[in-house]
Protein backbone atom coordinates (compact mmCIF):
# COMPACT_ATOMS: atom_id res chain seq x y z
CA UNK A 1 0.00 0.00 0.00
CA UNK A 2 1.02 3.43 -0.83
CA UNK A 3 1.40 6.13 1.55
CA UNK A 4 0.61 9.64 0.31
CA UNK A 5 0.65 12.31 3.24
CA UNK A 6 0.40 15.53 0.28
CA UNK A 7 -3.83 14.54 0.95
CA UNK A 8 -3.08 16.54 3.81
CA UNK A 9 -2.08 19.69 2.42
CA UNK A 10 -5.87 20.41 0.82
CA UNK A 11 -7.54 19.14 4.17
CA UNK A 12 -8.91 20.94 6.75
CA UNK A 13 -10.41 21.09 10.58
CA UNK A 14 -12.98 19.46 9.21
CA UNK A 15 -12.10 17.00 6.62
CA UNK A 16 -9.72 15.49 10.33
CA UNK A 17 -13.23 15.95 12.08
CA UNK A 18 -15.33 13.48 10.05
CA UNK A 19 -12.25 11.04 9.49
CA UNK A 20 -12.08 10.99 13.36
CA UNK A 21 -15.43 10.60 14.03
CA UNK A 22 -15.34 7.75 11.49
CA UNK A 23 -12.59 6.42 13.46
CA UNK A 24 -14.39 6.46 16.33
CA UNK A 25 -17.63 4.75 15.11
CA UNK A 26 -15.88 1.93 13.99
CA UNK A 27 -15.05 0.77 17.93
CA UNK A 28 -19.09 -0.73 17.39
CA UNK A 29 -19.62 -0.83 13.67
CA UNK A 30 -18.87 -2.59 11.08
CA UNK A 31 -20.00 -0.11 8.70
CA UNK A 32 -20.43 3.60 10.40
CA UNK A 33 -23.81 5.28 8.98
CA UNK A 34 -24.17 8.81 7.92
CA UNK A 35 -26.08 10.01 10.85
CA UNK A 36 -24.15 8.61 13.33
CA UNK A 37 -20.78 10.24 11.47
CA UNK A 38 -22.79 13.96 11.70
CA UNK A 39 -23.49 13.29 15.57
CA UNK A 40 -19.88 12.28 16.46
CA UNK A 41 -18.47 14.95 13.88
CA UNK A 42 -21.15 17.89 15.15
CA UNK A 43 -19.78 20.02 12.91
CA UNK A 44 -21.45 23.92 13.26
CA UNK A 45 -22.69 24.32 9.94
CA UNK A 46 -23.26 21.03 8.44
CA UNK A 47 -21.29 19.64 5.32
CA UNK A 48 -20.30 16.33 6.29
CA UNK A 49 -21.98 14.60 2.84
CA UNK A 50 -19.66 16.99 0.92
CA UNK A 51 -16.70 15.89 3.43
CA UNK A 52 -17.15 12.55 3.25
CA UNK A 53 -17.23 13.13 -1.19
CA UNK A 54 -13.19 14.18 -0.43
CA UNK A 55 -12.63 11.85 1.76
CA UNK A 56 -14.06 9.16 -0.41
CA UNK A 57 -12.38 10.65 -3.82
CA UNK A 58 -9.06 10.78 -1.52
CA UNK A 59 -9.35 7.15 -0.52
CA UNK A 60 -9.32 7.89 2.97
CA UNK A 61 -12.74 6.14 3.38
CA UNK A 62 -14.36 3.56 1.56
CA UNK A 63 -18.29 3.16 1.35
CA UNK A 64 -20.10 0.02 1.92
CA UNK A 65 -23.46 -1.46 1.80
CA UNK A 66 -22.94 -5.18 2.72
CA UNK A 67 -24.48 -4.64 6.16
CA UNK A 68 -28.06 -3.86 4.76
CA UNK A 69 -27.31 -0.01 4.83
CA UNK A 70 -25.18 3.01 3.30
CA UNK A 71 -22.03 2.67 5.49
CA UNK A 72 -18.63 3.94 5.89
CA UNK A 73 -15.29 3.16 7.60
CA UNK A 74 -11.60 4.09 7.31
CA UNK A 75 -9.31 3.12 4.91
CA UNK A 76 -5.13 2.06 5.78
CA UNK A 77 -4.40 5.25 4.35
CA UNK A 78 -7.05 7.39 6.09
CA UNK A 79 -5.60 5.43 9.29
CA UNK A 80 -2.15 6.72 8.13
CA UNK A 81 -3.18 10.23 7.83
CA UNK A 82 -4.89 10.54 11.19
CA UNK A 83 -1.90 9.25 12.70
CA UNK A 84 0.58 11.26 10.66
CA UNK A 85 -2.39 14.48 11.79
CA UNK A 86 -1.67 13.98 15.61
CA UNK A 87 1.89 13.36 15.16
CA UNK A 88 2.43 16.81 13.11
CA UNK A 89 -0.07 18.85 15.20
CA UNK A 90 2.06 17.56 18.13
CA UNK A 91 5.44 18.99 16.52
CA UNK A 92 6.82 15.43 16.51
CA UNK A 93 7.31 15.58 12.63
CA UNK A 94 7.46 18.10 10.11
CA UNK A 95 7.78 16.14 7.37
CA UNK A 96 7.71 12.63 5.61
CA UNK A 97 10.63 11.05 3.71
CA UNK A 98 11.12 8.17 1.93
CA UNK A 99 10.52 4.26 2.64
CA UNK A 100 13.49 2.64 4.56
CA UNK A 101 12.29 -0.54 4.97
CA UNK A 102 9.05 -3.35 4.64
CA UNK A 103 8.39 -6.02 6.79
CA UNK A 104 6.15 -8.52 7.14
CA UNK A 105 3.96 -6.91 9.25
CA UNK A 106 5.36 -3.12 9.25
CA UNK A 107 6.44 -0.20 7.08
CA UNK A 108 9.43 1.90 8.14
CA UNK A 109 9.91 5.51 7.19
CA UNK A 110 12.16 8.60 7.19
CA UNK A 111 10.82 11.65 8.91
CA UNK A 112 12.06 15.26 9.84
CA UNK A 113 11.31 16.93 13.27
CA UNK A 114 10.58 20.42 13.81
CA UNK A 115 14.48 20.89 14.91
CA UNK A 116 15.34 19.06 11.51
CA UNK A 117 16.47 16.14 13.11
CA UNK A 118 16.04 13.05 11.31
CA UNK A 119 13.86 9.99 13.28
CA UNK A 120 12.04 6.67 12.33
CA UNK A 121 8.45 6.15 11.72
CA UNK A 122 7.50 2.59 11.64
CA UNK A 123 3.57 2.01 10.95
CA UNK A 124 2.23 -1.05 12.09
CA UNK A 125 0.24 -3.53 9.48
CA UNK A 126 -1.24 -6.28 11.15
CA UNK A 127 -3.56 -8.59 8.20
CA UNK A 128 -1.22 -8.07 6.06
CA UNK A 129 0.19 -11.61 6.08
CA UNK A 130 -1.47 -14.38 6.93
CA UNK A 131 -5.01 -14.22 9.00
CA UNK A 132 -4.07 -17.56 10.92
CA UNK A 133 -0.72 -17.01 11.66
CA UNK A 134 -1.68 -13.81 13.37
CA UNK A 135 -4.45 -15.04 15.07
CA UNK A 136 -1.86 -17.99 16.26
CA UNK A 137 0.93 -15.26 17.75
CA UNK A 138 -0.98 -12.26 18.73
CA UNK A 139 -2.48 -12.69 22.40
CA UNK A 140 -4.56 -9.46 22.19
CA UNK A 141 -6.07 -10.60 18.78
CA UNK A 142 -9.78 -10.82 20.81
CA UNK A 143 -9.65 -7.60 22.19
CA UNK A 144 -12.79 -5.41 22.90
CA UNK A 145 -15.53 -7.03 20.36
CA UNK A 146 -18.56 -8.52 21.25
CA UNK A 147 -19.78 -12.22 20.73
CA UNK A 148 -21.65 -14.74 22.50
CA UNK A 149 -21.11 -18.33 22.64
CA UNK A 150 -24.97 -20.07 22.99
CA UNK A 151 -23.97 -22.65 24.44
CA UNK A 152 -21.93 -21.47 27.68
CA UNK A 153 -23.67 -18.18 27.74
CA UNK A 154 -20.50 -16.12 27.31
CA UNK A 155 -19.03 -13.48 26.07
CA UNK A 156 -16.17 -12.29 24.66
CA UNK A 157 -14.88 -8.92 22.02
CA UNK A 158 -13.43 -9.03 18.85
CA UNK A 159 -13.44 -5.78 17.07
CA UNK A 160 -15.05 -4.48 14.01
CA UNK A 161 -12.56 -3.84 11.23
CA UNK A 162 -10.15 -5.03 13.90
CA UNK A 163 -6.88 -4.99 11.97
CA UNK A 164 -6.41 -1.24 12.52
CA UNK A 165 -7.35 -1.29 15.61
CA UNK A 166 -5.32 -4.68 16.33
CA UNK A 167 -1.92 -2.50 15.13
CA UNK A 168 -2.60 0.01 17.10
CA UNK A 169 -2.48 -2.37 19.98
CA UNK A 170 0.59 -3.95 18.37
CA UNK A 171 2.16 0.09 17.94
CA UNK A 172 1.47 0.39 21.96
CA UNK A 173 2.78 -2.82 23.14
CA UNK A 174 6.45 -2.13 20.63
CA UNK A 175 6.49 1.48 22.17
CA UNK A 176 6.10 0.31 26.21
CA UNK A 177 8.59 -2.04 25.74
CA UNK A 178 10.94 0.03 23.82
CA UNK A 179 10.44 2.46 26.57
CA UNK A 180 11.37 0.01 29.20
CA UNK A 181 14.70 -1.27 27.45
CA UNK A 182 16.21 2.60 26.97
CA UNK A 183 14.95 4.17 30.65
CA UNK A 184 17.46 1.10 32.24
CA UNK A 185 19.98 1.90 29.07
CA UNK A 186 19.68 -1.20 26.87
CA UNK A 187 20.44 -0.61 23.19
CA UNK A 188 17.49 0.01 21.54
CA UNK A 189 16.25 2.88 19.46
CA UNK A 190 15.22 5.57 21.67
CA UNK A 191 11.42 5.85 21.71
CA UNK A 192 9.99 9.43 20.58
CA UNK A 193 6.66 9.20 20.40
CA UNK A 194 3.63 6.54 19.47
CA UNK A 195 0.02 7.59 17.80
CA UNK A 196 -2.34 5.02 16.96
CA UNK A 197 -0.67 2.63 14.83
CA UNK A 198 2.59 4.37 14.62
CA UNK A 199 5.69 4.81 16.40
CA UNK A 200 7.95 7.03 16.02
CA UNK A 201 11.55 6.22 17.31
CA UNK A 202 15.75 7.68 16.78
CA UNK A 203 17.00 6.56 13.96
CA UNK A 204 20.16 4.30 14.12
CA UNK A 205 22.95 4.81 11.96
CA UNK A 206 24.77 2.16 10.55
CA UNK A 207 26.37 -0.08 7.49
CA UNK A 208 25.71 -2.22 4.93
CA UNK A 209 27.04 -6.43 6.27
CA UNK A 210 27.59 -7.12 2.63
Amino acid sequence: MKLDPTVMRTMNRQDFRVLQAVETGMKNHSLVPIALINSIANLRHGGTNKIISSLLRDKLLSHDQSCGYDGYRLTNSGYDILALHNLKSRGIIAGLGDKIGTGKESDVYLAITPRNTQIVLKFHRLGRTSFRDVKKKRDYFMVNALSKNKKQGTQYRTLPNSWLFLSRTSAIKEFAFMKALYDVDYPTPKPVSQNRHVVAMGLVRGVPLY
